[in-house]
């Protein structure tokens, strides 16, 4: 079994569409930066209106469920949310085995 760690962001509306898809770009270099850690990653923004404002979305698939708190306090990732965590109104957080 596989771990699925999915995020859903909603960004401040202030923050412009180039950070928002800049944010996306960098989470999907993630998987570069950790090497075999991270099985796969994808990320995009939602095109229907079912959202409730979280726009972007991505999801990471670690190969098991210890390795959440090495991606967690991997470096790269610890770099991603000091530099957008402030542009996120509201995050939500969902992690499945799978």
């Amino acid at each position: 079994m596989k771990l699925v760690h999915i995020v859903i962001a909603k960004f401040k509306p202030e923050i412009s569409e180039e950070t928002r898809q800049e944010a996306c770009n960098e989470v999907l270099k993630l998987k570069d930066a950790m090497g075999d850690l991270i099985i796969s990653c994808t990320a995009g923004k939602t095109f229907t209106d079912r959202s409730k404002g979280y726009e972007w979305g991505w999801v990471v698939e670690l190969e098991k469920k210890e390795d959440l708190p090495i991606y967690a306090e991997h470096a790269a990732h610890q770099e991603f949310l000091k530099k957008y965590k402030p542009t996120f109104e509201d995050l939500i957080a969902l992690d499945y085995m799978s």
